[in-house]
């Protein structure tokens, strides 16, 4: 049977439509981080999706598998990209504060990008410019007079503490907008702790405004303070009293 002259015509338009259509941009991996990223940014973590950062390309999520294989490597790739934006200090030959000077860097890169540190927990930044930054602290841990198997444990519990007051800092400048938003939260907070009854939760009603005194920057210094001060014990300990050395 000959073609339905219908048919050609049908094919003959698809034909037509297709050569007329623009050329589709070829997308490179570090264009879907750029685009991921500013979604991060502007709307948090949770909505980047494939296909949210799809959209922010004009292209379908598809197009995506090509460089990343799911939103678990997406994350990885943007929180890489995030880490490369950590410029390491130059040293100052003293180890307390060339760790600190780091620490503070890294927490405030991370408290930019709005809730970006709440994709660090669970996960072990494994990316190039991740393994750079944790590398350098591993070092002056070392300098610092750790024994290595507490090295490997206190690089972690200071990154740790770096991304929990990132990500608070995060939640509460979404909550209250600004400091004297803050300020007037924890004002208003010290005051119902002061109100409590006393025969109940003594110690919360008689500790009510040490309990809520303080800026965000002070109890950061004071945290990093306490914890590098125990580091430093602990590598002053005889080595029998080091549990891994003896």
């Amino acid at each position: 049977m000959p073609a339905r002259p219908w048919r050609d015509a049908k094919r003959e338009w698809k034909r037509e439509r297709k050569r007329a259509a623009p050329p589709r941009r070829a997308l490179s991996y570090d264009q879907i981080v750029d685009a991921a990223l500013r979604v991060l940014d502007a709307e948090g973590v949770d909505a980047m999706s494939m296909r949210r950062v799809a959209q922010e390309l004009g292209t379908g999520a598809a197009s995506l598998y090509a460089h990343v294989d799911n939103k678990d490597d997406l994350i990885d790739a943007v929180m890489d990209r995030i880490f490369s934006e950590v410029e390491i200090p130059e040293p100052t030959g003293d180890l307390r504060q060339d760790l600190l000077r780091l620490l503070y860097v890294t927490r405030d890169v991370l408290a930019t990008h709005r809730d970006a540190a709440k994709a660090l927990w669970g996960r072990v930044p494994t990316g190039q410019n991740a393994m750079r930054l944790t590398d350098h602290v591993y070092g002056l841990l070392r300098k610092f007079g750790l024994p290595d198997h507490l090295v490997g444990w206190a690089g972690p519990l200071l990154f740790d503490y770096v991304t929990a007051d990132a990500y608070e800092s995060g939640l509460y400048a979404a909550t209250f907008g600004d400091e004297r938003g803050s300020a007037k939260y924890f004002e208003n907070l010290g005051d119902y702790f002061a109100a409590l009854p006393r025969e109940r939760f003594p110690n919360i009603a008689e500790l009510a405004h040490q309990l809520t005194a303080g800026g965000g920057e002070e109890r950061f210094a004071f945290g990093l303070d306490v914890l590098l001060t125990g580091l430093k014990a602990k590598a002053s300990e005889p080595l029998g009293d080091r549990g891994g050395d003896a």
